[in-house]
């Protein structure tokens, strides 16, 4: 085989363009083992304008066998790279020959993207030749300068002139003249003039191939790729095409390829030669950390903060246990010298607490350690609690400790910013993610690519299960599916394609919570990226970064941590001013009482209802079977039988009984069960003998199943055992149950760290229960879609639970309410008063200003009054319409029908505001002087009589709160409907949800939620909807046989009579319909209607009286038609008049008489 190396290569970090696989599950990927297969030596990465995939190439192809050669295709600008001009810009490919160049190719594509991104991130010649050592140049591809300048009328000097400056900035024999050929006109005619420069200068050929994917065949794939990223189709002349030569050719091709230039495939070994990158071993690379003058090192500082911090914690008595546990933390962070991380926490988490920003009491391993809970890093006591600080810290192999922190989403931002002040902007940066092509959107994407209609596209998406790890070739294991690509022409090309991409790295994110902290500038260990809204990242995601020995922190956001901390504001505000949610007691009655209860709404991770069904079972009663609800509720203990064994022993339905009385100190908490991480490492350390290490690296090789270490453990296992005299039967059987529970057993630090949030969210419901449900409503205000049809309002969800507890929910009012949810007092009761934020459209800036506004100067009078005193650029007219539709604004009218008031206001915002606008206007000309500073010339003139419109009707009052608020307010569209329930035959829901009713029923109510799912085996479409009438709301489920059958009838915000058959779950006593039927409730009235009776009001005007009779003419059936008129005379007096009409009722007629009277119609 002849010998080539490919020098100029686009990976998949060449985003939606490049195909070249680099690694997949974390191994070299098949194309790389190819490669090595076949002898390939070396092999260059040269994505376009960045890094991205750096790392993961040099790791990957070391693994393969390869020899990575690191570079980058730069965008080069003729002009100055910082200035964002048309000037012409150019493609250079730089390769790293050692690490002195890899540094520089670091710091030029940071700058790139940080100072010079203009469409692209350019440099330009300038920092270039700032940059140069280390580095070897190739001239670049059609696009170079060189092969620009070749081509050029009179262009050849200017060429040869270009190839010297490069020879001169990298040095005699690292700059390489560029030849390719893919068939492309215009390189056909650039090589010869390309060789007549290389023979003019001197400087040495090189042939490359602008390699984008592997195989030849794979030129369609590329062509959907690129269609995908421009947003183009196949079938669109204009999109751009590319040569089908872009694969990546073999060393014989190659080099028949340029049989005319052989010189330029030997200088591509010749190139593999000097590049020779590595990587310096130089450890865990951690920022500076100042300490105070008296201190000689940051180790005797870490120290004295950990004792003082310790005797404060324990109120000056420390016992023993705790000094020892201190001094050996002591001795293994230290020795690892990892003295300064801590200090680097626990430094930005005082700053937080000292800030008023709320910091979780720990997560993860972290919550373990003495020092992390000395230092007030964490809040749960390691000893007390049977934690480990191995879990955390394994003395025999030392890695970077990984503290994640919770705090306030939010002050997290605050908090980085403390950290880029403290350390240095360019020292702190946040990291890239990438995106992938998952089955689906892989599928989708080639779809739009090939015109397939979306529908057609939606339909076969459908077939591929909604799993986050589903591939496509599994999805063809399902037989819908499987026949679907078989049968279909369309649909096998469509798979063909999308399997190609499917996997690639497609675009780029911002991590949710990882930050990088560098001693030095970021860009001196990683190049930096422009990401969304320009925030500066990291080329590389966390994990490379971590490896490089640098600092990742997770400054994670944690919304219940906000929901705490403003309940504690309205507790001290209102009751007592020392409370301190960290000094509540552990044992409240009241807490396990509606804990157990199952009245967990709200409760920190155990809200879900297949956690309150646990919770049902459990009937917690102390602080660590709340510790074990979170470990219990996961896919594990629940599918091996251990949370049912857990709930048995708990109950004394199951006797506890130990193999050997020294399990019962490890177990005793778990009544028995091997529930924890550390529990296997303390019995490993009891029974066995481990060294904290060894119980440690246990752990890990029986969470990865490492069966050969496993085995090496097993039998040192047994070995220990023999020393307490435990027969070996006996060891091997309890060395079986570790394993087996291992596998699931859940990190107990992490655990208790989360229970002690679940408890003080609970403890605040059972003691503080309005405080809390204001925070907690609060703390959803811009999460929750109001309107989607499909999710969760929990505004709502709340809100049931608060009237549940007993607590009346006051209307929003800009007299009253404040922006967020709070306490309000009503005939001497307190109750929650709406927040004018939670209305939709209404913006936080305008919900402050008008309640500052008010505070100042008193209650809004009018629409008017209120225009003319807030700033309309923070409340404009769409948050007075929101206000308005949700009857924030019926306190300007008291006494007023809301219908008239919100009609009015509606009608007259557009005149109130444009009046407004213009008396400020005026104010700032100031002019207020020649008014007499009340501006009443303005006023005459532009303003009008109040407005009077046609008042709303009730549906349109209730449909304009649905809109804004994500709820009814005023009334309930079932209201009408309520005292005919027994002549409809229906069942209202509160008689079902008491137990009054079960069996098959018929239930009237409306659809609030309507959640469309799939099953996981057959992929049939079900729904599960949640239906309320004004008594309670009901779960429904619409499987897949009734669905296909009703699934079309079924509407969000329409009311039906749903038949089913209400089923009772044994263990979380959920009560849900199974829909049999469902019909329209037009339809159900008129099959039982008898006499329909008409109110017809005094003021009724002829044209709806013709309007309605042609309505009640446009059926015939056997319902007979009443009016009810009122005496001419005495208005008081009601005339009841039988007609002669017979009718059937439909939806029509009763549209019109609710538009046009309200609800003044009933039947019997």
């Amino acid at each position: 085989m002849a010998e080539f190396v490919q020098l100029h290569n686009h990976t998949e970090y060449s985003l939606l363009d490049g195909m070249l696989r680099v690694s997949e599950n974390h191994k070299p990927s098949k194309f790389l083992q190819g490669l090595a297969a076949q002898g390939i030596p070396a092999m260059a990465i040269t994505d376009h304008g960045n890094m991205y995939g750096a790392l993961d190439f040099y790791e990957s192809a070391h693994a393969a066998g390869i020899k990575p050669i690191v570079g980058c295709e730069f965008y080069i600008t003729e002009g100055k790279y910082t200035e964002k001009d048309k000037s012409r810009t150019g493609h250079l490919t730089l390769l790293a020959r050692n690490h002195e160049g890899y540094l520089n190719l670091m710091k030029l594509n940071s700058m790139a993207w940080v100072d010079g991104f203009y469409y692209h991130p350019r440099i330009d010649k300038e920092i270039l030749a700032r940059h140069s050592g280390g580095l070897l140049c190739l001239s670049g591809c059609l696009k170079g300068f060189l092969s620009q300048y070749v081509r050029m009328d009179g262009g050849f000097e200017k060429a040869c002139a270009l190839a010297k400056e490069y020879e001169d900035i990298f040095g005699k024999g690292n700059y390489y003249i560029e030849l390719m050929d893919h068939g492309i006109r215009e390189e056909v005619e650039s090589l010869p003039l390309l060789k007549d420069v290389a023979k003019m200068t001197g400087i040495p050929l090189v042939a490359t191939n602008d390699c984008h994917y592997e195989k030849k065949e794979d030129w369609e794939a590329h062509d959907v790729h690129v269609c995908i990223a421009t947003g183009k189709t196949l079938n669109d002349p204009r999109r751009m095409q590319m040569s089908h030569e872009l694969y990546f050719k073999s060393p014989d091709e190659m080099c028949a390829l340029f049989s005319h230039t052989p010189e330029a495939c030997a200088n591509t070994l010749a190139i593999a030669e000097k590049c020779n990158l590595e990587f310096p071993k130089h450890g865990f690379i951690l920022p500076n950390f100042d300490i105070p003058k008296e201190f000689p090192n940051s180790a005797e500082y870490f120290k004295d903060l950990c004792r003082k911090g310790l005797t404060q914690k324990m109120n000056g008595n420390v016992p023993d246990e705790y000094w020892k546990q201190l001094e050996f933390e002591f001795n293994v962070i230290i020795t690892m010298g990892f003295d300064c991380y801590f200090l680097i926490v626990q430094d930005f988490i005082n700053w937080a607490r000292a800030n008023g920003i709320p910091i979780g009491p720990g997560r993860g391993s972290g919550a373990g350690s003495l020092v992390a809970y000395s230092m007030d890093i964490t809040r749960v006591d390691p000893i007390q609690n049977k934690l480990l600080f191995e879990r955390f810290l394994n003395p025999d192999r030392v890695s970077m400790p990984d503290l994640d922190i919770d705090m306030s989403d939010a002050g997290r931002e605050r908090v980085i910013d403390y950290v880029r002040g403290k350390y240095g902007h360019d020292k702190v940066s946040q990291i890239i993610t990438f995106g992938t092509m998952k089955a689906k959107l892989a599928l989708k994407d080639v779809a739009r690519a090939m015109e397939i209609p979306v529908a057609e596209a939606n339909r076969i998406a459908k077939m591929i299960p909604n799993d986050p790890k589903m591939t496509l070739e599994k999805a063809l294991e399902i037989n819908e599916l499987r026949n679907e690509v078989t049968n279909n022409p369309q649909s096998k090309r469509l798979f063909e394609m999308a399997r190609k991409i499917e996997g690639l790295k497609r675009h780029t994110g911002i991590h949710a919570a990882g930050v990088l902290i560098t001693k030095d500038a970021v860009s001196e260990y990683v190049p930096l990226a422009r990401g969304a809204r320009d925030a500066i990242t990291t080329q590389f995601e966390g994990e490379p970064c971590s490896n490089l020995g640098l600092l990742k922190m997770d400054f994670l956001g944690l919304r219940t941590l906000t929901v705490i901390d403003n309940a504690e504001k309205m507790i001290r505000a209102r009751h007592n001013p020392d409370f301190d949610i960290n000094k509540i007691p552990l044992d409240d009655k009241k807490t396990y009482d509606m804990l157990s209860a199952c009245k967990t709404l709200g409760i920190f991770q155990l809200e879900s209802g297949g956690m309150r069904d646990l919770i049902k079972k459990l009937q917690p009663s102390q602080f660590s079977d709340l510790s074990a609800l979170v470990a219990l509720y996961r896919p594990g203990p629940m599918e091996s039988g251990m949370m049912d064994m857990f709930v048995r022993r708990k109950s004394g339905q199951e006797k506890i009984e130990y193999e050997t009385p020294l399990l019962e100190e490890p177990l005793k908490d778990t009544y028995g069960c091997m529930l924890y991480q550390e529990q296997i490492m303390e019995i490993s350390k009891r029974l066995g003998g481990f060294t904290p290490g060894e119980a440690d690296t246990l752990r890990k090789a029986m969470g990865k199943k490492k069966i050969d270490v496993m085995e090496k453990f097993g039998k040192k296992f047994v070995e220990g055992c023999k020393e307490h005299k435990i027969p070996e039967k006996t060891a091997s059987h309890i060395y079986e149950q570790m394993k087996a529970f291992a596998g699931y057993g859940f990190n107990k630090s992490h655990s208790y760290a989360y229970a002690l949030v679940s408890y003080q969210t609970a403890y605040l419901k059972a003691n503080y229960p309005i405080e809390f449900m204001c925070a907690a409503l609060t703390n959803e205000i811009g999460h929750n879609a109001i309107g989607a049809d499909d999710k969760e309002n929990k505004i709502v969800t709340y809100l049931e639970e608060a009237r549940s507890m007993g607590f009346e929910i006051l209307p929003p009012d800009v007299n009253a309410s404040q922006p967020e949810f709070s306490v309000d007092v009503k005939d001497g009761k307190e109750c929650i008063r709406y927040a004018l934020e939670a209305i939709k459209n209404a913006g936080e800036e305008g919900c402050i200003s008008i309640v500052k506004e008010r505070e100042k100067d008193g209650p809004y009078k009018s629409l008017e009054d209120l225009c003319s005193r807030i700033d309309l650029f923070q409340a404009n007219k769409k948050t007075i319409e929101s206000l308005t539709k949700a009857g924030a604004m019926d306190s300007t009218a008291p006494g007023q029908d809301p219908k008239i008031t919100r009609a009015n206001i509606l009608a007259g915002i557009d005149s109130a505001v444009d009046v407004a606008h213009m008396v400020a206007k005026e104010k700032e000309k100031n002019m207020g002087n020649l008014f007499g500073d009340d501006f009443s010339s303005v006023l005459s003139v532009k303003q009008t009589a109040p407005v009077e419109a046609q008042p709303l009707t009730q549906n349109e009052l209730l449909s304009f709160e649905k809109e804004v608020l994500g709820l009814y307010f005023s009334g309930h569209p079932m209201a009408k409907y309520q005292g005919n329930l027994p002549q409809l035959h229906c069942t209202p829901i509160r008689d079902i949800l008491e137990g009054k009713a079960s069996g098959r029923l018929n239930v009237l109510g409306i659809v609030t939620l309507f959640k469309k799912r799939q099953n996981k085996k057959t992929k049939k479409d079900w729904a599960q909807l949640v239906i309320e009438d004004c008594t309670g709301s009901l779960p429904v489920n619409v499987f897949p046989r009734t669905y296909e059958n009703m699934g079309g009838k079924l509407a969000p915000n329409a009311i039906f009579n749903f038949l089913g058959d209400i089923r009772v779950d044994e263990d979380s006593a959920r009560i849900e319909l199974n829909l049999q039927d469902v019909s329209n409730i037009t339809d159900l009235i008129a099959n039982i209607a008898k006499e329909f009776t008409i109110r017809i009001p005094a003021d009724y005007s002829k044209q709806n009286l013709q309007k309605l009779k042609s309505y009640l003419d446009m059926t015939r059936g056997t319902t007979t038609v009443l009016l009810e008129v009122p005496s001419k005379e005495n208005p008081e007096k009601i005339h009841r008049i039988r007609t002669s009409k017979r009718v059937l009722l439909h939806k029509g007629l009763l549209e019109f008489i609710e538009n046009s009277i309200g609800n003044a119609w009933s039947f019997k």
